[in-house]
């Protein structure tokens, strides 16, 4: 009989945590939102120096992957997401988006590795913090993508 209570309390406690967890990722949408309107700020002004639309698309892709994954599981974690359908289209919807933004971050690597005449290997290319940072956040939101499609 105690068992059972306990094994009842472990399981409300760890729904507990899951739902604190999810409204902790839908609480950070915005301060994220607020930092992302900063970003695009930046960008308009940098139009008057040289800036271009691809910016533009850029800053739209790394916004939605951040927004994307912060509500979706911020909904999954609340069990707001109760089809397994949406479950499943929203774990894809975050992979895709990812692999799409990681496509893209290389493509601004490459890039880069021009604008500032690197000669040397991709891989000391990516020893930079601020590079190696980046796709393994970008790696974390397809391993989060693959979390939701998860049960």
């Amino acid at each position: 009989m105690d068992d059972d209570k306990l094994l009842t309390s472990s399981e409300d406690s760890k729904y507990t945590l899951e739902y604190i967890f999810g409204i902790f990722c839908l609480l950070l949408l915005l301060p994220t939102a607020i930092l992302a309107f900063g970003e695009y700020i930046d960008i308009i002004d940098y139009f008057e120096y040289g800036g271009d639309t691809t910016d533009i698309i850029s800053w739209i892709l790394y916004t939605a992957t951040i927004f994307s994954i912060l509500l979706i599981s911020g909904l999954k974690f609340t069990g707001n997401i109760k089809s397994n359908t949406v479950r499943v289209g929203s774990g894809i919807f975050i992979i895709l988006l990812s692999i799409i933004n990681l496509i893209s971050r290389i493509s601004d690597f490459d890039e880069e590795m021009k604008n500032i005449g690197f000669d040397e290997s991709w891989l000391e290319f990516l020893y930079w913090s601020s590079n190696h940072e980046t796709l393994e956040l970008v790696f974390l939101g397809i391993i989060i993508g693959f979390f939701i499609l998860k049960r």
